[in-house]
């Protein structure tokens, strides 16, 4: 399964690259002016993936493995707006009250739950890392971590020559999910030239080979349709 987070395409158009990739089926969030959209997109032979819900910052799914229970996973992009954020904080919480099952919550949260999550600029802000992480508390969420490097996204290059770094990108599982996916295994990509993200590789059977199935790939990209 591949998600690509910030989209700035109609991903219909992209419907023939994904199928020259090898992927078959896709869902997608509608664009969201200048912030993008979410894409998900699988292979069908190595993974079954049904809609529960989506709006415009995430998409809700139940995934089938073979040999594995059902579990759920949401993917999301946060806004850069913190009202809007707020709204997905809310729309999480919603999620977690029904949750029973193994869940995995991953993507672009463009939050921060720790000050050491952030290297250079303006100090970060205690209460918006608080906030975050009491929403990651109520719904009941583990950070299972990463292996790579530690800041997930780089800013601008200021006139001063420094940059901004932090950890907006992660992967979340309650403990059902952890009990599912013991081995599970998370890795912080090489940036590649077009993103200022780096892309995460979720593997929950712990195999870390790039080129094993049944692996999850986050890419927070800018896909320009020209």
């Amino acid at each position: 399964m591949l998600v690509i987070v910030e989209i700035r395409c109609d991903p219909t158009k992209l419907r023939r690259t994904f199928e020259l990739l090898g992927f078959d089926e896709f869902l997608a969030t509608e664009i969201n002016g200048y912030a993008g959209g979410i894409v998900v997109v699988w292979k069908t032979y190595l993974i079954t993936v049904a809609l529960c819900s989506k709006k415009f910052q995430f998409i809700h799914m139940k995934v089938n493995y073979p040999s594995k229970k059902e579990w759920y996973f949401t993917a999301v992009y946060a806004s850069p707006n913190e009202d809007n954020r707020r709204m997905l904080w809310e729309d999480l919480k919603i999620i977690a009250n029904g949750m029973c099952k193994p869940w995995m919550v991953a993507g672009d949260f463009n939050d921060i739950a720790w000050s050491i999550e952030k290297r250079g600029g303006a100090p970060a802000s205690t209460r918006k890392c608080n906030i975050f992480r009491d929403i990651i508390d109520y719904c009941k969420l583990l950070d299972l971590g990463a292996v790579g490097p530690k800041f997930t996204w780089r800013g601008p290059l200021f006139h001063c020559g420094q940059r901004i770094f932090e950890r907006l990108d992660r992967a979340m599982g309650n403990e059902e999910w952890r009990l599912e996916f013991p081995d599970g295994f998370i890795k912080v990509l090489p940036r590649v030239d077009f993103s200022d993200h780096h892309p995460i590789l979720i593997a929950p059977g712990g195999n870390s080979h790039p080129i094993a199935p049944r692996q999850f790939r986050f890419e927070s990209a800018w896909l320009i349709d020209e």
